[in-house]
C-alpha cells in the first residue's frame, strides 16, 4: 500500500500531465478474514466510546433496548387488533379492540419520544467521542520526540489520525449506534416473527446476507482509497494553505506565484476526482449486486409467506402481522448492514487512530544510581556537550559531528558560524528537543539521558529567532513562558516592563487582555520589534538560570538591536548565557566563543584570541567590519 500511496502523491508533483496512476483497490482474497475483523472493530469502537462517555453510552443502549421492546410490543398488539377486527366481522362488539388501539397509540407515542432522546444522546455521544479522540492526538503530538516531525511517515499517520478525529469519530458513533439499534430491534422483531412462523425468519435473514457482504467489502475499499490518497491529500492541504493563509500571501503576490500554485492545486484535485470516480464506480457495482441479490431474497421470502397463507398454514391476522414484521425486520437489517459498513469504514480509521496514540512515549525515568539527589537540575552548576553528533531523520548527512563545548556558572558563551553550520540544531539538543545520536550532554554533572523530561529543561530559558507569535491575549503571550504561574499578574507586568513592552501594551484597547494578531476578530497586530519585545517579556517571566539567545536580534535594525541588547543584559544578569549570533559585534564580550563550520567546532577562545589566531573567526569578523565601514562610507 505504501508504494501505491507514494505513486499517487508523486504524479502531480512531477508533471501534472503525467499518466495517472491506478490505485490498487482489489479486494483481499480471504473474505472470511473480512468477517472476522467485524467483531474486533465493534469492540474497538465500543472501547473508544466507552472511554469517552460511558454514562451517555449506557443511556443510549437503554433507550435502544426500550425502543426494541416497544417495536416488538407494537407487532404483538397489531396482531391482536387484526384478530379483533376479524372477530368484529363475525359479530363481536367493536369495543373489544378499543383497548388495543389505545395501547398501540401509547406505544407509538413512546417510540417517538424515545427517538427524540436517542437523537439527543447520539449527537452528544459523537461530540464527546471526538473530543476524547483529539485529546489523544494532541497528547501524542505534544509528547513525541521533535524529530518525529521531520519524517513524512509521521505526518501521514498524523493526517489520518486527525481525519479520524474530525470526521470519522462521528461516523464511528453513528455506525456503532446503527449496528446496536439494528441488532436490538431485529432481535425484538425476529422473536415475534419466530412466534408466528420460524421459517419466514430464515428467508428474511438470508435476504440480508448479500447486502451485508457488499457493505463489508465497500467499507474496506473506502479505507483503502483514503489510505492510498493520504500523501496527495496532505500536499493538497499544504498548497491550499499557501494560497489562503496570511503569512505566505505577501510573497506569493509579490512573485506572481498564485497561478503556478493554483495549477498545482488543480492538478492534485483533478487526480483525486479521477481516482474518486473510479472508486465510486467500483463501489456502485458491488452495492448494486448486493442490493439485487437481497431483492431476490426478499421476493423469495414474500413468496413463502404467500404460500403459507394460501395453504392455510397461517391465519389471515397472523399472516398480515408476519408480513408487517418481515417488512420491519428487513428495514432493521438494512440499518444493521449500513451500520456495519459505516463501522468498517470508520473502524479502519480507528486502527490508524489507535496506532497513532500508541506512539506516545512514556515519561523518562531517572536511571538508577545516576543521581540520587531529588531536584538535581534545580540549580545550574555547569553544562558540558561531549563529542555530540546528530543527523535529522530526513537527511543522511550529519548536521553535527563530534561537537564539544562547555558553559560554566555565570559565563557568557557564544556560538558563531555561517548559516547552516549547525548552531540552532545544537541549541535544540541542549534544550532536550532532540536526542544526540552519539556523545552526551551533561547538565549539572549528570547525563541528561538519565534525567526526566522536565528536569533540565525546567531551568532553561530560550529565546529562539523564530519565536512564536501567539494569537492570544498579550497576557497569555507572556505567561506561556511559565504556564503554572499564569495567574501571577504582577510578575507578568514586571516582565513586560523589563522587556520594554509595557509602553505599547498599555495603549492597547483592552490592555494586557487585548487579543493579538489579525487571525481572530478584535485582534490587534504588532510590529516585528513589538512582537520581539513580547517574546523577551516571555523570557523574563520564565526566568530560568540558564539563558539561551538564538539570533535574538536578527530582524532588527542597529538602533533597535542596541536597545534590545540592553534589556537582554538585564535578563542575563547573574545567569549563564549561551548566545548564538552571526553578528560578531554582539559576541565580542563573551567569556568564550565557539566557531562552528559544517557541524564541527573548528575554533574556540576569547574574541582577542580568535582574532589573533587569524583563522575562520578572524576572517568573518574582518569581513563584517569591512562591510560595515564600506556601507557607512557609502551612506
Amino acid at each position: 500500500m505504501s508504494g501505491t500511496a507514494a505513486a499517487v502523491g508523486a504524479t502531480p508533483q512531477g508533471d501534472a500531465r503525467a499518466q495517472p496512476t491506478v490505485l490498487d483497490l482489489q479486494p483481499p482474497s480471504n473474505r472470511a478474514a473480512q468477517f472476522r475483523q467485524v467483531p474486533q472493530l465493534v469492540l474497538g469502537a465500543l472501547r473508544l466510546v466507552w472511554q469517552a462517555a460511558r454514562g451517555n453510552l449506557l443511556v443510549t443502549c437503554f433507550l435502544q433496548l426500550a425502543s426494541a421492546v416497544c417495536i416488538g410490543l407494537q407487532l404483538l398488539i397489531a396482531r391482536r387488533i387484526l384478530e379483533g377486527l376479524v372477530a368484529v366481522s363475525h359479530g363481536q362488539p367493536v369495543s373489544s379492540v378499543y383497548l388495543w388501539f389505545g395501547l398501540l397509540a401509547a406505544i407509538t407515542a413512546a417510540l417517538s419520544a424515545l427517538a427524540a432522546f436517542l437523537s439527543y444522546e447520539q449527537r452528544l455521544l459523537s461530540e464527546l467521542t471526538a473530543r476524547h479522540a483529539f485529546d489523544g492526538i494532541i497528547g501524542v503530538a505534544s509528547a513525541v520526540e521533535l524529530d518525529s516531525f521531520d519524517t513524512p511517515s509521521f505526518y501521514d499517520q498524523l493526517q489520518r489520525a486527525r481525519h479520524s478525529g474530525v470526521y470519522r469519530t462521528v461516523d464511528l458513533v453513528n455506525g456503532l449506534l446503527s449496528l446496536t439499534t439494528g441488532i436490538l430491534m431485529s432481535l425484538g422483531i425476529a422473536l415475534v416473527l419466530a412466534m408466528l412462523q420460524p421459517v419466514l425468519l430464515v428467508f428474511v435473514a438470508l435476504a440480508a446476507v448479500f447486502p451485508l457482504v457488499a457493505a463489508i467489502h465497500n467499507g474496506r475499499q473506502a479505507y483503502r482509497f483514503e489510505y492510498a490518497m493520504t500523501p496527495e491529500s496532505r500536499e493538497r492541504l499544504y498548497v491550499m494553505e499557501l494560497l489562503t493563509d496570511r503569512e505566505p500571501a505577501k510573497e506569493i503576490r509579490a512573485f506572481g506565484a498564485g497561478p503556478f500554485l493554483r495549477e498545482r492545486w488543480d492538478a492534485l484535485t483533478n487526480e483525486r476526482v479521477r481516482q474518486f470516480r473510479l472508486f465510486l464506480r467500483a463501489r456502485l457495482k458491488v452495492a448494486l449486486l448486493g442490493t439485487g441479490a437481497g431483492m431476490v431474497g426478499t421476493v423469495v421470502a414474500l413468496g413463502a409467506l404467500l404460500y403459507l397463507l394460501t395453504h392455510g398454514s397461517l391465519p389471515v391476522a397472523s399472516a398480515l402481522t408476519a408480513g408487517l414484521a418481515m417488512q420491519q425486520l428487513g428495514a432493521r437489517l438494512n440499518s444493521l448492514t449500513a451500520g456495519v459498513g459505516t463501522l468498517i469504514e470508520s473502524g479502519m480509521f480507528l486502527d490508524d487512530y489507535s496506532s497513532f496514540v500508541e506512539l506516545a512515549p512514556g515519561e523518562r525515568q531517572p536511571a538508577p544510581g545516576d543521581h540520587s539527589q531529588p531536584g538535581a537540575a534545580s540549580k545550574f552548576s555547569g553544562l558540558r556537550v561531549e563529542n555530540v553528533s546528530f543527523a535529522y531523520p530526513s537527511s543522511r548527512a550529519p548536521v553535527l559531528e563530534d561537537v564539544s563545548l562547555e558553559v560554566e556558572p555565570g559565563e557568557v558563551v557564544a556560538l558563531v558560524g555561517e548559516n547552516g553550520s549547525g548552531k540552532t540544531t545544537l541549541v535544540k539538543l541542549i534544550c532536550q528537543l532532540y536526542r544526540p545520536h552519539a556523545g552526551r550532554i551533561v547538565w549539572n554533572g549528570v547525563d541528561v539521558a538519565s534525567l526526566t523530561d522536565g528536569e533540565a529543561r525546567d531551568d532553561i530559558t530560550v529565546l529562539f529567532q523564530d519565536y512564536v507569535q501567539y494569537h492570544l491575549s498579550a497576557h497569555d503571550n507572556i505567561v506561556v513562558g511559565r504556564p503554572h504561574l499564569s495567574d501571577d499578574v504582577e510578575r507578568a507586568t514586571a516582565a513586560a516592563e523589563r522587556a520594554g513592552a509595557a509602553r505599547f501594551l498599555s495603549t492597547l484597547p483592552q490592555g494586557y487582555e487585548t487579543r493579538l494578531g489579525p487571525q481572530f476578530f478584535g485582534g490587534h497586530e504588532l510590529s516585528v520589534g513589538q512582537w520581539q519585545r513580547l517574546a523577551l517579556a516571555r523570557a523574563f517571566f520564565r526566568a530560568g538560570n540558564f539563558l539561551i539567545l538564538d539570533e535574538p536580534t536578527a530582524s532588527l535594525d542597529p538602533r533597535a538591536e542596541a536597545e534590545l541588547f540592553d534589556q537582554m543584559r538585564q535578563l542575563a544578569g547573574g545567569r549563564s548565557v549561551l548566545l548564538v549570533s552571526h553578528r560578531f559585534s554582539t559576541v565580542r564580550s563573551a567569556d568564550r566563543i565557539y566557531v562552528l563550520e559544517h557541524g564541527r567546532v573548528i575554533e574556540s577562545g576569547t574574541h582577542d584570541e580568535l582574532v589573533a589566531l587569524g583563522g575562520a573567526y578572524s576572517a568573518l569578523f574582518n569581513l563584517q567590519v569591512e562591510t560595515y565601514v564600506t556601507g557607512a562610507s557609502a551612506g
